[in-house]
């Protein structure tokens, strides 16, 4: 069995390229970054040290590695493997529609008639779906309609924290926690058999309370985390203000989950308390930049921050905390992530309500409720820096 992973950093590696090696996979990895495709291919192996319960570390050899320039090579590997993944961010996923329209070409010029499905493990909602989107139109006409019987296109979603590795890029480090749903439904063909690829009939459910829990916590943490001055969210997370106003924003959360999926509470609670362990751990040192970073994609509308929020005043409920976690975003004001210039100028020019609406998509009766709140947090703010309450 073979498997492409486009994206040799962290979570290509550290966290799909180790579950598909450890079920039996050949990893085929392509990747822009050039110096990182030679280090893999004079090295001919690389780490991944698990920290969990029982710490231990995963050598990976016999993969390939190749520059995403290469697109014949890339292309013949697409035409006899059995799975495609994506692992570049959402911001990355335009750059290989090119090389992997190639590919699924050659597979129809070859009448490969066994289906292959290609799965963006991207942090992101309906990856997969928007990859498909971006792709279809790539392809030429003549092969589209072969491309389309033979590819799925299955939403997924991922949950391992792999930061990015500060000195040897062939040894990674990555929480020893996974979860990685993956719609059955839009899934062709039989299970891959890899272990921690879980296909599941309630994808949405499961995506939903991965993004409006976990990743809310992540963000509430770490903007507040950004604002107070803290470099590692294990640090920020221990601060108990900002501890207090995760907590609450993931209950905020679990409660519009509860009503809309049926989640039991008590599975939610254990859901919220488990995110505090995983980001306290010291010997995984996730940056507070890298949690914070493209605040103009987590400010939208079906996202961490907005998304929970909006349902919550469909509900009737007061978002107080989540209200502060975008707040928090919106004084987010990194030099180098130009997301967060842009948040910063139209936040100038039109305020909170501009931002809500341009950026966060939030219609007028909505933002009728939500903005106050907004407002108010960011009023709130100094004082709760300084440690006291808002």
């Amino acid at each position: 069995m073979k498997v492409v992973i486009f994206g040799a950093g962290a979570s290509g590696r550290g966290h799909v390229g180790q579950l598909a090696y450890a079920s039996g996979y050949q990893l085929i990895f392509v990747d822009k970054d050039e110096s990182l495709v030679a280090a893999l291919q004079s090295a001919g192996q690389y780490t991944v040290h698990l920290v969990g319960a029982q710490e231990r570390d995963v050598v990976i050899r016999g993969f390939r590695a190749y520059p995403l320039r290469a697109e014949e090579a890339i292309a013949e590997e697409i035409a006899a493997c059995d799975l495609v993944l994506t692992a570049v961010t959402a911001e990355g996923l335009p750059g290989l529609v090119p090389c992997l329209a190639r590919g699924l070409e050659r597979r129809a010029q070859r009448g490969v008639a066994a289906p292959v499905n290609v799965i963006a493990c991207e942090n992101m909602i309906n990856g997969s779906t928007a990859l498909k989107g971006m792709l279809l139109p790539a392809i030429a006409a003549r092969y589209r309609s072969a491309v389309e019987s033979c590819t799925g296109f299955p939403d997924a979603m991922i949950a391992r924290v792999v930061p990015a590795p500060a000195g040897d890029r062939l040894r990674l480090l990555a929480e020893d926690h996974n979860e990685w749903p993956v719609d059955a439904r839009a899934f062709r063909g039989p299970d891959p058999g890899i272990d921690g690829l879980e296909l599941v009939d309630n994808l949405q459910a499961r995506l939903e309370r991965k993004i409006y829990m976990h990743n809310t916590g992540h963000a509430v943490c770490g903007y507040l985390g950004y604002l107070k001055g803290y470099a590692v969210m294990c640090d920020a997370v221990l601060d108990p203000v900002i501890r207090r106003a995760v907590y609450g924003a993931m209950t905020e959360s679990a409660q519009t989950l509860r009503h809309t999926y049926g989640f039991s509470w008590e599975s939610l609670e254990e859901y919220r308390d488990s995110f505090f362990p995983r980001v306290e751990g010291r010997l995984i040192l996730d940056p507070v930049a890298r949690v914070c970073r493209s605040p103009r994609r987590k400010l939208g509308r079906q996202e961490r921050l907005l998304g929970p929020a909006c349902r919550a005043i469909d509900l009737g409920l007061e978002p107080v905390h989540l209200a502060l976690g975008i707040a928090a975003a919106l004084r987010y004001d990194a030099p180098d992530d130009p997301e967060a210039a842009d948040v910063q100028a139209l936040l100038h020019t039109g305020g909170v309500g501009a931002v809500l609406q341009q950026i966060g998509a939030v219609d007028a009766e909505r933002l009728a409720r939500l903005q106050p709140l907004v407002e108010q947090a960011l009023a709130g703010l100094p004082a709760l820096l300084k440690g006291g309450e808002s």
